[in-house]
C-alpha cells in the first residue's frame, strides 16, 4: 500500500497503449505543493520536459500528468502545444492554476501525442483520485517495465511521523545524465526551497545518475520532488538536523528505486555494484566505472558467467585515464581475481560469484584517495530482440 498524507494519486487506460494497459497517471497535491525538480541533459529533450523545466522554477506545483507509450520527443511545436494543452484541461478539471501542473511522458519517439484519447480521459482520471491510488499510477507509467517500482519511508520530526514516497519507471535507455527513466518523490514533511533543490540534487548524483542498462541517456529523463508540508513540522533548512536525516532517507529510497530499474534492465539477469577506488580524482574514478560498466564485452560476460576479468581490466584501460596496470588490485564478490596486475584467481569460487543475481566488482588502483561507484546489468538476448521491435 502506497500513502502519503496530502496526496492522491491514480492511473487509467486512456487507450495510448495498443494493448489496453494502463498509460495515463495523475499525482495531486491537495495543496500548492513545493518542487524541485532534475532532468535530462540530452539535447534532444521531450516537449514535456521543456515545459516542466520552466514550470519547477516558480518553485511550486501541485500535479503532475504522465502518460506512457508515447514520449512526445521529436514532435516540434505541435509537441509543446500538445504537452500544454493536457496539463491545462487537468488544471481546469482539478480547478487549479495552470502554472502547477507538470506534465511527463515516456514511450516511443517520433509520435505525436493522441490529445484526443487524453482529453476524453481527463474527467475519468481526475474522478479516480484517491489517496490508495498510487499502484496504479506506478502501472500506468511503465513502457517495458516488468513490475512497477516504488518505495516508502517514514521520518520523525519534533514528534510528528513524516512519510516519503518514491514511484519511478525505467527498463531501457538507462544511463541517465540529469539527470527512459522517470521518478516520482513525495513527502508530507516541509522543507524550504533551498534544502529541497540541495536534497534531491544529492540523492540524484548518488543513486540514478550511477546506474547504467545500456548507455543511453533519455530524452525524457525526470525527477521531481514535491514537499506538500501538510505534516505541519517547521520547515526543515540546509544544515538542520532534520535535513541530515531527511537526506539520508531520501538518498536510500532513491537508491533503493534505482536498483530496481538495473534489476528490470531489459533482458536483464544481474545486478553489478562496480567500484573503483583509491585514484587520483573522483573524476578518473567515475570514467573508470561508467566505462566499464557500459562496456558490451563485460556486460556479454557477466550475462555469461564468465570469469573473464581481463574484460574489466581493459575496459579500464580505454577509460582516458593514466594508472600503473601493474599496480591494480581487481575484486569479483570479495574474491581477489588479479594481484598487482597478474592473475590469482580461484576460478571455482569467482564462478559462484557470478552465478549470484546480484555481486559487486572492485578495481583497486592504489594511486590516489578518490572513488566512485555505478551499478550496472548485463546485456541478454532478451535486450535485443526486446529494442529490434520497439516501435513494431
Amino acid at each position: 500500500m502506497i500513502k502519503i498524507p496530502g496526496f492522491l494519486g491514480c492511473g487509467i487506460s486512456s487507450g495510448i497503449k495498443k494493448n489496453g494497459r494502463k498509460d495515463l497517471g495523475l499525482i495531486f497535491s491537495k495543496v500548492p505543493a513545493k518542487v524541485a525538480g532534475v532532468f535530462t541533459t540530452n539535447v534532444v529533450k521531450a516537449a514535456p520536459v521543456i515545459l516542466g523545466i520552466e514550470r519547477v522554477k516558480s518553485g511550486w506545483c501541485q500535479a503532475i500528468i504522465v502518460n506512457s507509450g508515447n514520449a512526445n520527443v521529436g514532435t516540434g511545436k505541435r509537441g509543446l502545444k500538445d504537452a500544454t494543452l493536457t496539463a491545462k484541461l487537468v488544471a481546469h478539471e482539478l480547478r487549479i492554476k495552470e502554472s502547477l501542473v507538470i506534465p511527463s511522458s515516456t514511450g516511443v519517439i517520433g509520435l505525436y501525442l493522441n490529445t484526443e484519447k487524453i482529453i476524453k480521459a481527463i474527467p475519468e482520471l481526475v474522478s479516480k483520485l484517491s489517496e490508495d491510488g498510487f499502484l496504479d499510477t506506478a502501472e500506468a507509467i511503465m513502457t517495458t517495465d516488468k513490475f512497477p517500482k516504488h518505495a516508502q519511508a517514514q521520518m520523525k520530526i519534533d514528534g510528528k511521523t513524516g512519510t516519503i514516497c518514491a514511484i519511478g519507471k525505467g527498463a531501457g535507455m538507462i544511463a541517465p545524465q540529469m539527470a527512459t527513466m522517470l521518478c516520482f518523490i513525495l513527502t508530507d514533511i516541509n522543507l524550504d526551497q533551498k534544502a529541497l533543490t540541495k536534497a534531491l540534487k544529492n540523492s540524484v548524483e548518488n543513486s540514478f545518475n550511477r546506474i547504467i542498462v545500456d548507455g543511453d541517456t533519455s530524452t525524457n529523463d525526470t525527477v521531481i520532488l514535491l514537499s506538500n508540508g501538510v505534516l505541519g513540522n517547521k520547515p526543515i533548512k540546509d544544515g538542520d538536523r532534520n535535513y541530515i536525516k531527511f537526506q539520508k532517507i531520501l538518498g536510500e529510497l532513491a537508491t533503493e528505486v534505482a536498483e530496481m530499474i538495473v534489476r528490470d534492465g531489459e533482458g536483464a539477469t544481474k545486478v553489478v555494484k562496480i567500484m573503483v577506488k583509491r585514484t587520483r580524482t573522483k573524476k578518473d574514478a567515475e570514467n573508470i566505472a561508467r566505462t566499464i560498466g557500459s562496456s558490451l564485452l563485460v556486460k556479454t560476460a557477466l550475462y555469461g558467467e564468465d570469469a573473464n576479468w581481463g574484460r574489466v581490466l581493459a575496459a579500464a584501460g580505454r577509460a582516458g585515464v593514466k594508472f600503473n596496470p601493474l599496480k591494480v588490485d581487481l575484486y569479483f564478490g570479495n574474491h581477489k581475481v588479479v594481484r598487482n596486475g597478474a592473475e590469482i584467481m580461484d576460478e571455482s569460487k569467482v564462478n559462484h560469484i557470478l552465478k549470484q543475481p546480484k555481486f559487486p566488482i572492485t578495481l583497486d588502483l592504489k594511486s590516489g584517495k578518490s572513488s566512485y561507484f555505478v551499478i550496472a546489468s548485463d546485456i541478454t538476448m532478451d535486450y535485443l530482440k526486446l529494442n529490434a521491435q520497439y516501435r513494431t
